[in-house]
């Protein structure tokens, strides 16, 4: 959470990522007009990503206290919700980012992700 937190100061504005992602476009020789949309589905990308670990964390966490499974799968993303909502708030008061419902939206999917994968895995490693 810390590092998410770390992430939504102005230190992840698009203009600061597209210093490193554009080098790397131009390096793969991608054409000028495809930077952009890339740009955004990188973005886009880590949101879902960051919240799929923090899925899968959130349910280790709640399976240590005790939680059984239904319980663990719907707290955990219930919280992962709460804090992407929280993070998109706290975006409102950077300079230079704002707040999204799409971005929440695209969190929490990330961590429904991360939390039906631990689930699969663990099914699976049952059989």
């Amino acid at each position: 959470m810390l590092v998410i937190f770390g992430a939504s100061t102005s230190a992840g504005t698009p203009q600061n990522t597209s210093r490193i992602i554009g080098p790397i476009l131009n390096f793969l020789h991608v054409p000028k007009h495809l930077h952009d949309p890339i740009h955004y589905g990188v973005r886009k990308t880590a949101h879902f990503v960051e919240y799929t670990v923090l899925g899968f964390l959130m349910w280790r966490a709640l399976r240590a206290e005790g939680a059984g499974p239904p319980r663990q799968f719907f707290l955990a993303l219930a919280l992962c919700a709460l804090y992407a909502a929280s993070d998109e708030f706290h975006q409102s008061f950077v300079k230079g980012r704002e707040a999204s419902v799409r971005d929440v939206l695209i969190d929490s999917s990330g961590a429904a992700f991360g939390l039906a994968l631990f689930r699969s895995l663990k099914l699976r490693r049952k059989n």
